[in-house]
Parts: structure tokens; C-alpha cells; sequence
């Protein structure tokens, strides 16, 4: 008995790249829609109250819709900080341990996963797939000229 596949079966089997698919993933990239991944914020300012201070001068992914800037080693939390919309108050904070057991989630794509059991998030922190029950928790932003408080 042969184990392995005839050669027309196994063509059938591969699947192709059509013309759309290829124009499809094209447009995916080109317009960008694809985030790029979390960059280490820089110019940031932790304040006795807590708080966090964030340049958006010296923050350059956030000019951009779906940029992410990421802020680590907050009294063991990490922060992600990313741009929603073209508006000047349009972000989003997030603190970015999984809500089912702390572990610091890591970007990847358009989602947030946890390493330790593969719970799920989108971009904006809600739950795509558990364990985990609840989405990330956001975090309080407040935008002024040139800088974001976060508390």
C-alpha cells in the first residue's frame, strides 16, 4: 500500500492565491490596517499620586490611528496607551494583565494574548477568548496640549 498521496490529489489539496487574494492582502497592507506592534513609550513621568505622564511629543506612534505605545514596570504593571480615532482626545489606556490570572499580556497583531493560558483581546482590551471572563481594564485618560495622564 502507498502512504502517500498521488500527485493530483495532493494539487487539489494545496490551496492557490487567486488574483483577489492576492489584491486583498495588498490593500490590507497598504492601507495600513494591519497595527504595528507596541513601541516602549518614552518621555513618560510617573507622579507620587500614581499617575502617569506621557509625552505625545516624544511618542510619535500615537500621531497615527492604531498606533501603540507600551509602558512597563509600573509596581509590576505594564500600560498600553493606544490611539482610536483622529480626534485629540481619541485614546484608550489599558492595564495589560489578563484579567483571568495577572499575566502580562503581549501584542500581536490586532490583538492582546496571554502567554500563560491564550486568553484573547482585541486591540481595545474586549475579550475575544477566554479563560479570561472579562475584557482588559481600561484606565482613566485625560489628554492636554501636549501630553496624557493616565491614572
Amino acid at each position: 500500500m502507498d502512504s502517500q498521496p498521488k500527485s493530483k490529489d495532493f494539487e487539489k489539496s494545496v490551496p492557490t492565491l487567486t488574483r483577489r487574494g492576492a489584491l486583498c492582502a495588498l490593500a490590507v497592507v497598504t492601507l495600513g490596517l494591519i497595527p504595528k506592534p507596541a513601541v516602549a513609550a518614552s518621555g513618560v513621568k510617573v507622579l507620587k499620586n500614581g499617575r502617569v505622564v506621557l509625552s505625545l511629543v516624544t511618542n510619535r506612534a500615537l500621531s497615527k490611528v492604531g498606533g501603540v505605545v507600551q509602558i512597563d514596570n509600573l509596581n509590576g504593571r505594564s500600560i498600553a496607551l493606544i490611539r482610536t480615532g483622529k480626534g485629540k482626545k481619541a485614546f484608550t489606556a489599558l492595564d495589560l494583565r489578563c484579567t483571568h490570572e495577572g499575566e502580562i499580556v503581549a501584542q500581536q497583531g490586532a490583538l492582546w494574548s496571554c502567554p500563560r493560558h491564550g486568553a484573547t483581546f482585541d486591540l481595545a482590551g474586549a475579550l475575544k477568548i477566554g479563560p479570561a471572563n472579562t475584557g482588559l481594564r481600561k484606565l482613566r485618560v485625560r489628554v492636554k496640549a501636549k501630553k496624557v495622564v493616565i491614572s
